[in-house]
């Protein structure tokens, strides 16, 4: 496995490994609608003109994981101060191997002493269970929108514990 930057050359792949997680992952979760209004060619160009904080997992020549962090958190986040995860999403095939682990160091690395916030979908007990192993608790707040529930979760940087 290869962990590499998002780049113009790659950032189709970073699209195509968001959507084809999610309609993995969420179709019985969020309305269908949703899942099948997903554009890849959407997220590849947000990833083109935003490469900063993105990375993509390679077995081989084939893309299985993506991650996106910013180092300031969105200002509807509990801990302002804090970096966030916004996206990290394995293909279904590739889950329990070590890539969501992998493209998590990646995206933290050099923040070690960071908070960290994410959201993780209500229901999407797999991810909720990775990110417990990964040192994240729930934080109480959760977030409304479009027929989906996000629970915000939080892990301490390493200079808190």
């Amino acid at each position: 496995m290869e962990i590499v930057p998002v780049t113009a050359e790659n950032a189709c792949d970073f699209g195509r490994v968001i959507c084809d997680s999610w309609g993995q992952t969420y179709r019985g979760l969020i309305p269908d609608e949703i899942l099948d209004n997903r554009n890849a060619e959407r997220w590849a160009e947000r990833a083109r003109l935003s490469p900063e904080g993105k990375y993509l997992a390679y077995v081989g020549d084939k893309a299985v994981g993506a991650v996106g962090m910013l180092k300031s958190a969105r200002n509807f986040c509990t801990y302002a101060d804090s970096c966030e995860i916004v996206a990290l999403y394995v293909l279904k095939g590739y889950h329990r191997r070590g890539v969501g682990m992998a493209l998590m160091e990646k995206a933290l690395e050099g923040n070690e002493g960071r908070d960290t916030t994410l959201f993780v979908l209500k229901g999407n007990d797999n991810a909720i269970s990775f990110y417990r192993h990964m040192g994240f608790e729930f934080t109480g707040r959760t977030l409304d929108e479009g027929g989906m529930t996000e629970l915000e979760m939080m892990r301490k940087g390493k200079r808190h514990l």
